[in-house]
């Protein structure tokens, strides 16, 4: 039997101590609202098939969450923990997954980079202990974005495992719909709109047609309502719901990042996608309720350019002080967070 090498027992790390971050305490937060219309929009007492029509014609987020906390509730019980713990299993799946993306990009270094990080990223921690969408969203969203990355240098079967997850993540949360459909058209673009890319689009296309039953739903729910944000609050404050307290180090990073490298077509697709997607976001503020957090796919683009002006002093042999100052202070503000989640109980009603 092979030994796991290095890269691997250093990735096998990761996912240990982020397995700990994750189930630690995963309880300890009561519940929203927000958790209990999970609870109740997918209880143990509901047949599936039911339950799924019923999601479908009602709510305006899509059910492969919701299937997937009706089952924990089926074995567990109707509990925080229980429609908790499928989050926290898809925040842990995240870390290989993210392993994966900087690989792609640049190398295992890079790879390690983004899943060390990826293990003590608040946001990551706090939505794996979330009863909602958002952590499969992200997992699903990593997924997509890999097999973007390899369908951008010529992988055609890549392109089939695009479509597939980026229909997974549509029916996780639809707000993916907006960067996901940019790296399709990107694809399409950039392929020349050749005949034979009619496979995989017609895969993304038809597996998405149910979903087009939520426009009726979702468009004319008035912003400034019971829980939509203000146009101010879209325009000025994603990023700080993205990276919290570390968005003054972390999202400079990333801006300086994407205006270096500016010139690599993968940097110009994540800068399409961000500012379309904050653009959408504004606009659609006008004829639905929308939540800071509905840009949170953008993160694992966003993560990865924050990364980049370590990984390049790194590999440039100029890693100083001042470079080791900056990640010590991020770490420190994301343990901070952390052992708040775990320690402080929250009082609020909505997210």
């Amino acid at each position: 039997m092979k030994f796991p090498n290095k890269i691997e027992l250093t990735l096998i790390f990761f996912i240990l101590i982020g397995t700990v971050l994750r189930f630690w305490g995963i309880g300890f937060q009561q519940m929203n609202w927000d958790e209990m219309f999970t609870m109740e929009i997918a209880g143990p007492a509901w047949n599936l098939l039911p339950m799924v029509y019923h999601i479908l014609t009602y709510d305006f987020t899509p059910p492969f969450y919701y299937i997937a906390a009706h089952f924990s509730m089926l074995v567990f019980g109707a509990t925080a923990e229980a429609i908790r713990y499928p989050s926290a299993i898809f925040g842990v799946l995240l870390i290989p997954v993210m392993y994966l993306l900087g690989k792609e990009h640049r190398d295992e270094l890079f790879g390690l980079m983004l899943a060390g990080f990826t293990t003590i990223f608040y946001n990551g921690i706090f939505y794996s202990k979330f009863g909602r969408a958002y952590s499969l969203e992200l997992l699903f969203f990593a997924v997509v974005f890999y097999f973007f990355m390899k369908s951008l240098k010529g992988d055609g079967a890549a392109r089939v495992w695009f479509a597939v997850f980026s229909v997974c993540c549509l029916w996780t949360h639809l707000f993916s719909v907006i960067p996901i459909g940019i790296m399709a058209l990107w694809l399409l673009w950039d392929s020349g709109f050749e005949v034979r890319e009619l496979g995989w689009f017609g895969i993304l296309c038809i597996g998405s047609l149910p979903l087009l039953n939520y426009v009726n739903l979702v468009l004319g729910r008035v912003s400034y309502g019971d829980f939509g944000e203000p146009l101010w609050s879209i325009a000025f404050l994603i990023p700080l719901d993205i990276f919290t307290f570390s968005v003054f180090i972390l999202f400079p990073l990333a801006v300086w990042a994407l205006w270096k490298h500016r010139k690599e077509q993968f940097v110009t697709v994540i800068s399409v996608m961000c500012i379309v997607t904050w653009v959408a976001m504004m606009v659609l503020s006008f004829k639905t309720q929308i939540i800071l957090h509905y840009a949170l796919p953008m993160t694992i683009p966003l993560i990865m350019m924050a990364m980049v002006p370590v990984y390049d002093a790194i590999k440039e042999k100029r890693l100083g002080f001042n470079h080791l100052v900056v990640i010590m202070v991020v770490v420190i503000l994301e343990v901070v967070q952390i052992v708040a989640l775990m320690t402080i109980q929250r009082s609020w009603i909505g997210v």
